[in-house]
């Protein structure tokens, strides 16, 4: 199987394992491959990557190169920055996908760099839309209120995508694949820092937040004003649900940014997810992929959020939050 030119996942290790926004881009990395005859990549630096090898192969990675040495056991933007530059060289790399963590997000920058290349952060989509190898990537622009393509000129091609957006790969126990243990002899950098040690401490908060509830409420610009606001507020909690606001809330001041769903905010996965007050448009729609079902209130019949929502009632939020209230309390006593 050849070995240049090919599609690249950076794959981000948490205690030893993948992380699960790594085995995203690996579902992603293989249609990009499929569609082009390429092989899929994936880059595995530092403390249990040689074990993690083969899990990256059953997500969908034809090769899986590991590059494990003492002072890469934890993760160093300096030296890993190095470590991967040198990969991405060896191997002549058509594209790498990073996942947009705190991690991600600084080795993708001391890449573009180090590297003098292009970098599109926060995608929420790539495509090959041409017959060369340039890849189309999409990310919002202007805080959400539009979306823009974008297709850098330089090779590697890089770029940080955010979790929830590729769900759905899944373990396939029957794929094989190639490991290469690459010796990459270390660079002229030094770590600045060693971490020598961890304790554990006990959670900090176990309460229930939109991006972990099975049941969300979600208030827009139906509510009003911030007394209206209020009042949805106290509704989510008799339900025992958080609460989530479309951006302009945040945009008034009203909620921080931490409650706001979409692709400029949090992207969220609950069983059900009640929209009060909200349009529906297409930067909070892409934020909720992933829920298994949409109860949408709002006074506009044509409102966008009724053309993708499982139920749609048409009437003042005010008046429908007390026989919601009702009868999913019925059912929580059950």
């Amino acid at each position: 199987m050849e070995k240049k030119h090919n599609i690249w996942v950076y794959i981000e290790l948490v205690d030893g394992k993948p992380s699960q926004l790594s085995l995203e881009l690996l579902g992603k990395g293989r249609e990009l491959a499929d569609s082009r005859n390429k092989a899929l990549m994936a880059l595995l630096v530092g403390n249990g990557a040689e074990e993690a090898a083969s899990e990256v192969i059953g997500y969908g990675a034809d090769i899986a190169v590991v590059v494990s040495r003492e002072e890469l056991e934890s993760f160093n933007a300096s030296l890993y920055t190095e470590t991967v530059q040198q990969i991405l060289t060896k191997y002549e790399a058509s594209a790498m996908l990073i996942g947009a963590s705190p991690d991600g997000r600084d080795l993708g920058g001391r890449l573009s760099a180090a590297m003098n290349l292009g970098l599109v952060a926060d995608c929420i989509d790539c495509r090959y839309e041409g017959d060369d190898d340039s890849l189309t990537w999409i990310r919002p622009a202007y805080t959400g209120k539009l979306f823009v393509k974008i297709l850098t000129t330089t090779r590697p091609q890089l770029a940080t995508i955010g979790e929830r957006i590729f769900r759905g790969n899944t373990f396939d126990s029957s794929r094989t694949g190639e490991i290469i243990k690459e010796d990459m002899a270390p660079g002229t950098r030094t770590a600045s820092q060693k971490v020598t040690a961890f304790e554990s401490l006990p959670p900090l908060d176990e309460t229930l937040t939109i991006e972990t509830a099975d049941l969300v409420v979600g208030a827009g610009r139906g509510v009003g004003d911030e007394e209206g606001l209020k009042q949805v507020a106290d509704f989510a909690a008799s339900i025992g649900a958080p609460l989530g606001v479309s951006k302009p809330l945040v945009d008034n001041g009203w909620m921080p940014h931490d409650a706001q769903i979409g692709v400029t905010g949090k992207k969220i996965a609950p069983k059900i997810y009640i929209a009060l007050g909200i349009s529906g448009a297409i930067q909070h729609q892409l934020g909720l992929k992933e829920a298994e079902l949409i109860i949408a209130v709002n006074t506009d019949p044509n409102a966008p959020i009724f053309k993708f929502a499982n139920y749609g009632i048409v009437g003042d939020l005010f008046e429908v939050m007390p026989v919601l209230q009702r009868e999913i309390k019925k059912l929580q006593a059950k």
